[in-house]
């Protein structure tokens, strides 16, 4: 059972974006720094290190436009879910082992692109309604959000699968297969706040897949 807790007051202090904001400009620094160098690492590559970077500035963006939430979930648990899911990408390149051959890189970089343009037209849909731990604001049914309840979730599942398939090794696999438990546990958590703060996603939610369309 999630117990959802109200926010009635609009000057209560916004600790997500204080911790958001700074993290996330920089890694919007650390990603200009690595287009700005010259590398041969190919279009696609640098397609997706471009996303990455619009992805972080996307990200500046809705927090420092978000308002107060309407309700926010109270469970540690899930609270510690939302965080791990979110950090979980960044330890596939500290497994990657050796180069791969290029099909494999090819495929890599496919999904990494995909799932990342995927993940900002999501963070651009969700707006000020953005946040890391289960927080309701307001419901949106527009944008990617027209088939799948967690667009950016998906995203975020597609672009790693990229890389660990580039990571070439059966850890990754496995660190992998984690995300996606941790983010289908994490949706779940986070529409039990929804659905208690916000009546009309009931039925938004009744007509609208999950994570992908026409599935769960």
């Amino acid at each position: 059972m999630v117990v959802v807790t109200s926010t009635p007051s609009r000057r209560r202090l916004d600790l997500g974006r204080l911790v958001m904001v700074p993290l996330a400009t920089l890694m919007l620094i650390a990603g200009a720094m690595v287009l700005s160098r010259p590398s041969d690492a190919g279009a696609l590559r640098w397609i997706g290190t471009a996303l990455v970077a619009v992805f972080y500035a996307v990200i500046i963006w809705a927090y420092l436009r978000r308002g107060p939430a309407k309700a926010t979930g109270t469970s540690v648990v899930a609270h510690v879910a939302a965080i791990v899911a979110t950090l979980t990408p960044f330890a596939f390149p500290v497994l990657t082992q050796g180069s791969g051959g290029v099909a494999r890189l090819l495929v890599a970089d496919v999904l990494l692109v995909a799932g990342t343009a995927w993940s900002v037209w999501s963070l651009w849909t969700l707006g000020r309604n953005l946040s890391i731990i289960a927080q309701a604001r307001d419901v949106v049914d527009h944008g990617p959000y027209r088939w799948v309840r967690h667009p950016l979730y998906t995203g975020e599942i597609v672009s790693s699968l990229g890389l660990a398939i580039a990571a070439d090794n059966l850890v990754a696999g496995g660190v992998w297969l984690i995300l996606v438990a941790l983010q289908v546990y994490r949706a779940r958590r986070e529409e039990q706040v929804l659905v208690g703060a916000l009546p009309a996603y009931s039925s938004y939610r009744t007509r609208t897949a999950a994570l992908l369309p026409g599935v769960f």
